[in-house]
């Protein structure tokens, strides 16, 4: 992501300054989706699975070999295609037409759910995922998508109490890794920075010499508390580390670039500003 720490740049005055004058632009959400795993499963869609390689591979094949099977699996396809070009108009009109086929199939809610994530619809993700639970109980993913959907929409009490659902039914550490730093951002939220900075603690206790987006934003949330704690120097070595290892949710390098601004590191700041615009792509641009 970054071949240089912002140490590296020397303080300035710049222009991205001005930028944060403006009102934020919208938060997007990227939701890694795989249509390979059934509702008999236990999950809908997978949002981080980098554990237990033989025994995933071995659960994904048998479950692709039920959807594929699925009619409503060219639907599904050309969804996430559009979904892949951020042309979010035309994925949910794909995944419309799939949940009139079957309003009963979970995953085609999940699919709506996390277009309408991406394009920053919580409301209309909420909604979504709401029904996905209806027709799946107990399902993780749909616990653990209201839990960050619910906070988003400052329903703190009702997202809690999914974060600690999305808990109870983690059956893998990959599971159980996503669902603490789903808490952990939301406690941030709640400025309950105690508890969250010991789940995203426990992330990277769990996650060890780790590479993986859920670690970036466990850094990033570990930033944000010490910044609620006028920790400077702590918060920009967190931030360092998740711009290094990456992240697909564009209000992470807003944040960051914010930090780097104030602080006069230049280049940094332009840096992550860019990813943040690159993953802010409109559906419309997208065309």
């Amino acid at each position: 992501m970054y071949d240089n720490y912002p140490q590296h740049h020397v303080p300035q005055n710049n222009i991205v300054q001005r930028f944060f004058a403006q009102p934020a632009g919208a938060i997007l959400l990227e939701m890694v989706m795989t249509v390979v795993i059934t509702v008999a499963a236990g999950s809908a869609f997978d949002l981080f699975d980098p554990f237990d390689g033989a025994s995933a591979a071995t659960a994904n094949q048998a479950a692709q070999v039920t959807v594929a099977h699925n009619p409503l699996l060219p639907l599904w396809d050309a969804s996430l295609g559009y979904l892949s070009q951020r042309r979010f108009v035309a994925a949910e009109a794909v995944a419309d037409v799939a949940a009139a086929s079957d309003p009963t199939e979970p995953l085609n809610f999940a699919l709506l759910g996390t277009i309408n994530l991406q394009s920053s619809d919580f409301a209309g993700a909420q909604s979504d995922f709401t029904t996905m639970l209806s027709l799946a109980p107990g399902s993780f993913d749909g616990h653990n998508a209201l839990c960050w959907t619910q906070g988003e929409l400052g329903e703190f009490t009702s997202a809690l109490q999914h974060c600690e659902a999305a808990l109870q039914v983690a059956e893998s550490p990959a599971q159980r890794a996503s669902a603490l730093e789903n808490r952990c951002w939301l406690q941030v939220e709640m400025a309950a920075y105690v508890a969250a900075a010991s789940d995203c603690l426990s992330v990277l206790e769990l996650l060890t010499d780790c590479h993986n987006e859920i670690c970036a934003l466990a850094h990033y949330n570990l930033g944000r508390i010490a910044l609620a704690r006028s920790e400077p120097d702590a918060a920009l070595q967190h931030f360092n580390l998740a711009a290094h290892i990456g992240s697909a949710y564009a209000q992470m390098y807003l944040d960051i670039a914010r930090v780097y601004a104030t602080m006069g590191y230049e280049v940094a700041a332009e840096r992550s500003l860019t990813r943040y615009q690159q993953l802010g792509v409109s559906d419309l641009a997208a065309k």
